[in-house]
């Protein structure tokens, strides 16, 4: 697979995601954390948004995972499950869950990590989550704290 590198200096951080897929623009009615938004073009069985957010200093990782939860039981989703993981060469919470509707299944995996006093997180999203556990465990592997 062929990767392009998007760096957001402003943000501290630098992505990298499949070549083909489009930067579109951070929704910040979604969110007004999030800083970027991509999506492969044409295809809209996966995509990947980025935040980043302040956080209490000292605040553990696997405690932003579980703040960030009910914004997202109140967006519908449900099968919630935090685990340690690894992002950006670095200890991470990765954060899993599901919107279930009319039969179809989206499976979300955020990647947590925090520097400092702010959090980052790739919010990585699936129709076919089978087909995209390699890519997205690739992206946060890719992915730099600048």
């Amino acid at each position: 697979m062929q990767w392009q590198r998007v760096e957001k200096p402003d943000f501290g951080y630098a992505v990298a995601v499949p070549q083909g897929w489009d930067e579109r623009p951070p929704n910040l009615k979604n969110s007004p954390w999030e800083t970027a938004r991509f999506g492969e073009s044409g295809d809209r069985r996966h995509s990947l948004i980025v935040f980043r957010h302040p956080v209490k200093p000292g605040r553990d990782v696997m405690e932003v995972a579980e703040l960030v939860q009910p914004s997202l039981e109140r967006s519908g989703f449900t099968d919630f499950e935090i685990t340690p993981g690894t992002m950006a060469g670095r200890p991470a919470a990765v954060l899993w869950c599901a919107k279930h509707d009319a039969g179809r299944t989206w499976a979300v995996r955020e990647y947590l990590s925090v520097q400092d006093d702010v959090a980052f997180c790739l919010g990585c999203g699936t129709s076919v989550p089978g087909e995209d556990d390699e890519l997205f465990a690739s992206i946060a592997e890719r992915f730099e704290l600048l």
